[in-house]
């Protein structure tokens, strides 16, 4: 994650903070605690917030700053999460001022906020007198939100449990998706992770542990495509209630031939875009066409 670091100045660092995409989700059950049981196939992208973190001359005290969204400048924002949970953790206690630049939309998807959590901790890291280890880092940030863990590996990971169990794969496996690239796009809505869930659990729509394991393995070995493995559960409670997205999927698949899914629990979706292919314009079209022209459509591309 140190590859992170954009920019380091005097007082403090510019980090950036990745979104990113489910190639494959699936959900396998309910905890008892409460979580539901997953197993996912996670990829970054060049598409990522900007966060700035400095030291200040105070003794202690947390600024946020987020020039435009001036609702996000809140203890409930991650980032200011985060950064108490990292001057908990090394006992330190001087003061830290904080900026995120947001191009990531909130409650699409994409782990924004999750992504942001972890660049603080990762800029804190660095200009802190003392360090979290790696495993302490993991710790503090699966205390912050499930799939934040995943934002301290670079590349694409497997994540199980309730998102906090990562693990890397070799870069034998996943070098052909880097570079990669990849058309967005989002109505201008913003789902609710816990309400996507919690219809999912009341239809009990649900893949099996084995077979999702299955699926994983096979991709791994070489002898399941990344096409062939996209996957992703949460479509379900969320087309239910949303029909104009199956409507949109099909078209794309009919128009196009290619398989646009929708990244964690919405309200992003995303296509891989083939090589050399002539017809985004025409995608793109027909994608304002259904979610009217204040839509937001992205182009960007899976990194390490």
């Amino acid at each position: 994650m140190r590859n992170r670091i954009i920019e380091q100045t005097s007082t403090g660092v510019r980090v950036f903070a990745p979104a990113k995409i489910n190639l494959f989700l699936a959900i396998t059950g309910k905890r008892d605690d409460g979580y539901h049981q997953l197993t996912s196939l996670m990829a970054k992208l060049a598409l990522g917030d900007i966060l700035e973190v400095r030291r200040t001359g105070k003794e202690s005290g947390i600024q946020l700053a987020c020039p435009g969204y001036p609702e996000l400048e809140n203890h409930q924002n991650l980032v200011f999460r985060a950064a108490s949970k990292w001057l908990e953790a090394t006992g330190e206690s001087w003061g830290v001022e904080l900026s995120l630049k947001k191009q990531i939309p909130s409650m699409a998807g994409l782990g924004g906020g999750s992504s942001d959590a972890v660049s603080t901790l990762v800029g804190l890291n660095e200009l802190g007198d003392s360090q979290l280890s790696q495993t302490d880092l993991v710790q503090c940030s699966a205390e912050i939100g499930s799939d934040c863990p995943s934002f301290l590996m670079d590349g694409l990971c497997v994540a199980e449990g309730r998102g906090e169990l990562v693990r890397s794969l070799a870069s034998s496996v996943y070098q052909s998706v880097v570079g990669q690239k990849v058309l967005l796009f989002r109505p201008n809505i913003g789902f609710s992770t816990a309400e996507v869930y919690q219809n999912l659990a009341k239809h009990k729509k649900y893949s099996t542990d084995d077979w999702a394991k299955e699926r994983i393995n096979l991709w791994e070995h070489g002898e399941l495509s990344t096409i062939e493995l996209l996957h992703n559960d949460l479509e379900y409670p969320v087309f239910s209630k949303h029909l104009y997205y199956r409507v949109l999927f099909q078209q794309i698949e009919k128009q196009f031939g290619l398989v646009p899914k929708m990244s964690g629990s919405g309200s992003t979706c995303f296509v891989l875009i083939p090589e050399g292919s002539d017809q985004i314009a025409l995608l793109k079209e027909l994608i304002f066409n259904s979610f009217g022209d204040d839509c937001w459509v992205k182009d960007t591309e899976i990194i390490l």
